[in-house]
């Protein structure tokens, strides 16, 4: 359940952004909203002990639980991150946000242990709280996301489904054209339809012309295919141009794509000096110092 970039985290990232709009907790003093407040702010390590302390007085607290799961699945604490919200789900079985993390837990750890009955379990769990979340809030668009990704990596014995995925890509572009695209573009890409996935990113860009993601896209399907690299440079040098979302690659990701074709072009002190500004962006981007430590042993 792994694909190009640290997707699992990406998707992590997506659902918690998506489910971070509860900040309307501002009571003085209330550590609830203390804990809140950091987490919010990135601060997460700080927000962790006060959420752990509170749940530990209020066991039953899902809101607490909740956050305190979201923390450790943001301090990569997988499997206990899944403990937490599966706590908080039976104590809000109807809340589609606390569902789609705890399916977001279970599904990365499924994909950290590899194949065994444990990461099956996890695998199944992920998947059907994912699905519940979706039928709760069907216009959700990250839940979705979430249940591509599932279908795209997870082995047919737990549901695995390329046709499944691409049911979820449509359902997404009948709320998002474009993001819909771009997500089917990837499934295709997967498949190593290169051909119809850089299609399908151009009508996306002939409708949004700017759109962060769909060049993002169409830059990673060249710099992985070595295909219409010049039009791939293009689309990544627009993104330079352009402010991602949140939940989007940065312009970490930019840069990698760039020095990923450079080396394809043939071009290993471009390609070099893009890793080089790839890690001053994100220092612990490791696909950027794995590439940038291959170039080093060629010399």
């Amino acid at each position: 359940m792994t694909s190009a970039r640290r997707p699992a985290l990406r998707f992590a990232v997506i659902l918690l952004c998506a489910a971070t709009s509860i900040a309307s907790l501002r009571a003085a003093g209330d550590p609830l909203a203390e804990a809140i407040t950091l987490f919010n702010a990135h601060r997460v390590p700080e927000a962790r002990p006060l959420l752990a302390a509170l749940v530990e007085r209020e066991p039953d607290n899902a809101q607490a639980l909740w956050y305190l799961g979201k923390a450790d699945l943001v301090m990569q604490r997988r499997e206990e991150a899944a403990d937490l919200l599966q706590r908080a789900v039976k104590l809000a079985p109807k809340d589609p946000r606390i569902l789609a993390d705890y399916g977001t837990a279970c599904l990365i750890s499924a994909s950290e242990l590899g194949v065994s009955f444990k990461s099956i379990g996890y695998a199944r769990q992920g998947r059907d709280a994912l699905l519940l979340a979706v039928q709760l809030a069907p216009d959700e668009i990250a839940y979705r996301e979430g249940l591509v990704a599932f279908y795209r990596k997870a082995p047919g014995i737990v549901g695995g489904s390329m046709a499944k995925a691409y049911a979820q890509a449509d359902e997404i572009a009948k709320r998002d054209p474009v993001r819909g695209a771009v997500i089917k573009a990837s499934i295709q890409a997967e498949e190593k339809k290169y051909d119809e996935a850089r299609t399908t990113c151009e009508d996306a860009l002939r409708s949004q012309p700017d759109s962060y993601l769909a060049l993002y896209t169409l830059g990673r399907i060249a710099s992985e295919s070595g295909q219409d690299l010049a039009r791939g440079e293009q689309a990544l040098r627009r993104c330079l141009e352009l402010t991602p979302a949140i939940q989007e690659p940065d312009y970490a990701g930019v840069y990698y794509r760039l020095g990923l074709i450079a080396e394809k072009n043939g071009h290993p002190e471009t390609a070099r000096a893009e890793y080089q500004t790839a890690l001053k962006i994100e220092p612990t981007f490791q696909a950027a110092t794995d590439a940038l430590a291959k170039l080093d042993k060629q010399g």
